[in-house]
């Protein structure tokens, strides 16, 4: 087998390549539009404003209007047991850091939210009061009364 590459095949190569760009060019200069004309057409630039931001007053904070307590059993409620925060009619329940109701307001607990009991019952400003504890998040302490708590159900 030899390794040498035939000279005249190149050769034909390169002239069947040439020939065809020359064509092509050929072609394309055939196929242009015949009348020329120039573009008549008027431009128009419309100048697009940048929006400016407006400043949007902050809201004033409301005090969260206290929920007048129901009567409510504490049955059924335990150290180390769930419950499960009930009856404030949507507004939630103050978690306090004492057990009274002129203790500093630690977070707010929503309805349906489950806790676990770490302490209690304190009886104090005519109130049961028992310690709870987010079960996901243990930083999550504080004291809530027993009115709007029942035993978690067991699932």
């Amino acid at each position: 087998m030899k390794d040498v590459l035939n000279p005249w095949v190149i050769a034909g190569s390169i002239l069947t390549a040439s020939v065809l760009v020359v064509l092509s060019f050929l072609a394309a200069g055939w196929l242009a539009p015949s009348s020329r004309t120039a573009y008549q057409g008027g431009g128009a630039i419309t100048v697009i404003p940048v929006p400016t931001a407006t400043q949007t007053p902050l809201p004033t904070p409301t005090e969260i209007p206290l929920v007048s307590p129901t009567p409510a059993g504490t049955s059924g409620i335990r150290v180390g047991e769930y419950v499960q925060i009930t009856g404030t009619g949507g507004e939630g329940l103050r978690l306090r850091r004492d057990p009274s109701l002129n203790g500093e307001i630690a977070y707010l607990g929503y309805e349906g939210e489950i806790y676990l009991v770490k302490g209690g019952p304190e009886d104090r400003d005519g109130y049961l009061w028992w310690q709870l504890e987010a079960p996901l998040n243990p930083s999550l302490q504080g004291w809530a009364v027993s009115n709007y708590l029942v035993p978690a159900q067991n699932q």
